[in-house]
């Protein structure tokens, strides 16, 4: 790769959402764009279209993660803002589709971190409260 090259970047915003910047402007309506805006999923779009990571499990339970490839591209076109995920997915530029991969999968992860095992008493501690009294 040329070191001179622009390449595409990501902007977190204060809202949760996440910008885009491309690599060079890309054709949108009339005037061509140089970012694209990508908003958090909703609590209600979690609940009806779930998350695009998944696990394939074998017979013997063991599980192997996966990328839902079509649910990421439906939560691309969710929740892109200002743009045409169609028009920037016809860009020639991998590093582009690499990141807004990662930008959307960033929302699910960040949410699963929030969802710590600590973040809820367990019946072993509530019994422990209680035996204590």
């Amino acid at each position: 790769m040329n070191p001179e090259q622009p390449v595409p970047r990501r902007e977190d915003l204060a809202d949760g959402s996440v910008r885009v910047y491309f690599a060079a402007p890309i054709p949108h309506g009339v005037e061509p764009k140089g970012f694209v805006t990508f908003r958090p999923p909703t609590a209600g779009e979690v609940l009806m279209h779930d998350d695009p990571k998944a696990y394939v499990y074998n017979a013997d339970g063991l599980g192997t993660p996966y990328t839902d490839r079509a649910a990421l591209w439906g939560w691309g076109q969710r929740l892109i803002e200002g743009h045409d995920l169609d028009v920037i997915g016809r860009e020639r530029d991998p590093a582009l589709g690499m990141l807004i991969a990662d930008v959307i999968l960033d929302f699910f992860l960040n949410a699963r971190k929030r969802l710590k095992p600590a973040s809820a008493p367990s019946q072993t501690d509530s019994a422990l409260a209680t035996s204590k009294q």
